[in-house]
């Protein structure tokens, strides 16, 4: 059997009408934010399935804390999504942001790309615990990349973590998404603390340089012991500054939203990339993209902790040996 044989006799048979239409289906529910309708049939299934088989990323020891607390895992949950953005589509995308005086401006269209694309994959992976019959989400792990294919102008958010079914006296009625591991889950519960979702944010900079900014960088004079020293870059400091105080005031806005009292575990991704181009007079110019991500959990406080430990009194039943 020929080469082109051989690859047309393992051809999927033709989709029946049925399968057709959910694949239609499918498609308009993706793009509409939600889930795609097989892995809403798997979910509804595993909801209505066996009990006690679960899957889980949890480690032994937050399995075993979760298991000593009435807290049962259930599933794996996961939402993504592909965000397509202007970067790289246009080599003057960002003409519009530069100038000769030292400004810091968001960059609009990138900055919305990526919040779009967390959101969608957030609300995918409480779509899914929703299906599954959770409680809560665990250990949420929000990865956040891109593809050599895409030339730069795609961007893609992956959020992955267990979902689990909390006692009666922890329920919300809503799934509350968090990225406390098990371990640090039951330790605010025991302390009284009950987490109410995830925060996370986006804030993409652009930070152009000053001429004396750009001389200091563009400069090819070694000789001067001035031009040798170390010398901080202090628009380029600012300008981060900026794009990470914007930041934590939008974390804390999302936060207060949801009636919390404070935020734990933020993280902070950070991005700098150096944007060199040339001005009217063709002279080199260094600008600054800054690019940061930040994630954490908002808790709220005031509540009966989860379990409380009784103190134990040991007494030694061997004496001491006599010196």
């Amino acid at each position: 059997m020929g080469l082109l044989a051989a690859l047309f006799a393992k051809r999927p048979p033709p989709l029946t009408p049925e399968q057709r239409a959910e694949r239609e289906l499918s498609r308009s529910q993706v793009e509409a934010g939600g889930l795609p309708v097989g892995a809403e049939r798997r979910l509804r299934e595993l909801s209505a399935g066996a009990e006690g088989f679960f899957t889980s990323d949890l480690s032994v020891n937050g399995f075993a804390l979760l298991h000593r607390e009435g807290i049962e895992p259930l599933t794996q949950v996961m939402g993504s999504s592909v965000f397509s953005h202007p970067r790289g589509r246009n080599a003057l995308w960002c003409n519009q942001y530069r100038s000769q005086a030292h400004r810091v401006q968001e960059v609009t269209p990138l900055t919305d790309a990526f919040n779009g694309a967390r959101e969608r994959a957030l609300s995918r992976l409480r779509q899914e615990a929703e299906l599954a019959g959770a409680d809560a989400v665990v250990g949420v792990r929000i990865g956040n990349g891109g593809h050599d294919w895409s030339s730069g102008t795609m961007n893609e958010f992956v959020a992955l973590g267990t979902a689990v079914r909390l006692p009666p006296a922890l329920r919300t009625g809503s799934p509350v998404i968090t990225d406390l591991t098990a371990q640090e889950y039951w330790q605010l519960a025991r302390a009284g603390y009950r987490p109410v979702g995830v925060v996370a944010i986006s804030a993409v900079t652009y930070v152009s340089s000053s001429w004396e900014q750009n001389n200091v960088l563009t400069s090819n004079v070694f000789w001067s012991a001035a031009a040798r020293a170390n010398r901080e870059l202090g628009e380029f400091t600012h300008g981060y500054s900026v794009t990470r105080r914007r930041a934590m005031e939008d974390v804390t806005r999302q936060a207060r939203a949801m009636g919390a009292h404070g935020v734990v575990g933020v993280t902070v991704e950070q991005h700098l990339e150096e944007q060199e181009w040339e001005d009217s007079s063709d002279n080199r110019r260094f600008d600054l993209l800054v690019a940061l991500h930040l994630l954490g959990t908002a808790i709220t406080e005031g509540h009966e902790p989860l379990s409380r430990v009784d103190p134990v009194t040991i007494i030694p039943l061997r004496q001491p040996a006599a010196r």
